[in-house]
């Protein structure tokens, strides 16, 4: 039975690759819930944000965005798979809503 330690260890080879992956999954799941939420500009605003300062547009000024900028693949990577993931399941969610809702035929109504 593999346990969570030989699963990450065979994914992530190095402390500062997890420490980027779960940072991107943790953004993504921040951007997935702005999305979710209604704020649909602000959350693919915060997005690409996300994305540049793990490409290293912006200089990094603090210990995490050096941690993402030194192994951006994993943050990258778990970021854009998060969100997306997030943004299809909210369109699938409000087409099967749309479509499981029952039609009630419009009455006309007459004077009197």
């Amino acid at each position: 039975m593999a346990t969570v330690e030989t699963v990450l260890s065979s994914i992530f080879s190095t402390v500062p690759e997890l420490h980027s992956g779960q940072l991107g999954l943790l953004s993504g799941v921040l951007v997935a819930l702005l999305y979710w939420h209604g704020y649909r500009r602000s959350s693919l605003a915060l997005l690409t944000a996300f994305y540049l300062l793990a490409l290293g547009v912006v200089p990094a000024a603090s210990r995490g965005l050096l941690v993402v900028q030194s192994k951006p693949w994993y943050f990258c990577s778990l970021l854009v798979l998060t969100s997306l993931s997030a943004i299809g399941g909210h369109l699938a969610y409000s087409r099967i809503g749309r479509s499981s809702r029952p039609q009630v035929p419009e009455v006309e109504q007459r004077e009197i």
